[in-house]
């Protein structure tokens, strides 16, 4: 439904237009594209289409279209009765059924920033699995000192990389903006060690700090709940994707013990399966060719196994690797202690 006294106004505000013919919109943007790759503000007039932007997760197609545009977008692209020639567009609207309009201000702060991240910005109707409770502030470029949701974490040589959504459009649709780096966001003191080169490490010392209240019996009402709050936090981190096999089986492990810990029997369940799949991985030799770290991942899987099942065997195993082949490693000995009594 279209406000008429938008249409009739001059007040220059963009619809939000949809369309689900995907053919037909990279026809649209192939058209658009071959006058010349937009690269400033005053060559948007009357419509804008962020051709990197063709929602490959919604299967929806956005385009941008000032009220000015209806009719004369050119003889082949006549918005009338929401058709562009061959390409039908639907208005998206929001919650109550009437067109979402976009004031200028916030059209040209989403410009500039299709302008700025290219083909690391999305746009979509419906936000991506959030790893929720990490919110950010971004702090450079278009969407400086906006507030935005880490959706998408990812562990490489090179560093940590990850993915936000920040909501726009009147809080009915989503900017998704791709390969940021810790540098390009604020993060709370909470949030910092999650995004650090030994976020292994952290995560490691707070599940050894919980396991030893939990075994030996110093919970108290105070310290579990800010325990469980601590647990849900690092579980929020279970959809990252880390590179190097050695660190993803020990991430794995380590996320199998926060569920267990947790209590969550799905979680458990399912991690179990994963944790398996990795062993075998290694006994197949599909992992990490190096022995010794094999071996370190051998020790991680067979801890959370154990945490997980109180299966004997597990614990006979993971014994027999560190005491024999891994007597140095702190932190597997303290988990080794630990799982013993």
């Amino acid at each position: 439904m279209i406000n008429s006294s938008i249409l009739k106004s001059n007040e220059p505000c963009w619809f939000v237009m949809r369309c689900h013919d995907a053919k037909a919109m990279e026809a649209l943007v192939d058209e658009y594209n071959a006058d010349g790759e937009v690269s400033a503000l005053d060559k948007v007039q009357d419509y804008f289409i962020p051709s990197l932007v063709i929602g490959q997760r919604t299967g929806l197609a956005f385009l941008f279209v000032r009220p000015s545009a209806f009719g004369r977008m050119g003889e082949r692209h006549t918005l009338q009765d929401h058709s562009a020639g061959r390409l039908r567009l639907l208005f998206y609207n929001d919650n109550k059924g009437e067109a979402i309009t976009v004031r200028p201000e916030m059209m040209r702060l989403f410009i500039l920033g299709c302008l700025e991240y290219r083909e690391r910005l999305e746009v979509h109707a419906k936000a991506a699995d959030i790893a929720e409770g990490i919110s950010v502030t971004v702090r450079r470029g278009a969407f400086k000192d906006y507030k935005a949701e880490v959706y998408d974490i990812r562990y490489r040589a090179g560093g940590i990389r990850f993915s936000v959504a920040i909501k726009f459009f009147a809080n009915q649709g989503y900017v998704h903006i791709h390969d940021l780096g810790p540098e390009d966001v604020q993060l709370t003191d909470r949030e910092m060690p999650l995004f650090s080169d030994d976020f292994l490490d952290r995560i490691q010392t707070t599940l050894l700090e919980i396991l030893a209240r939990q075994v030996n019996r110093k919970e108290t009402a105070e310290s579990r709940a800010d325990d469980m709050r601590q647990l849900r936090q690092l579980y929020y981190l279970r959809h990252a994707v880390v590179d190097d096999p050695l660190r993803a089986a020990q991430f794995d492990a380590l996320m199998s013990i926060c569920a267990s810990l947790m209590g969550n029997a799905q979680e458990k369940s399912k991690y179990n399966r994963i944790v398996k799949e990795r062993l075998k991985g290694l006994r197949d030799g599909k992992e990490n060719e190096n022995p010794n770290e094999n071996t370190i991942a051998e020790a991680y899987l067979l801890t959370a196994l154990y945490i997980s099942t109180k299966d004997a065997e597990y614990r006979t195993r993971l014994k027999a690797i560190v005491m024999q082949q891994l007597p140095e490693h702190k932190a597997l000995r303290a988990f080794l202690s630990l799982v013993r009594r």
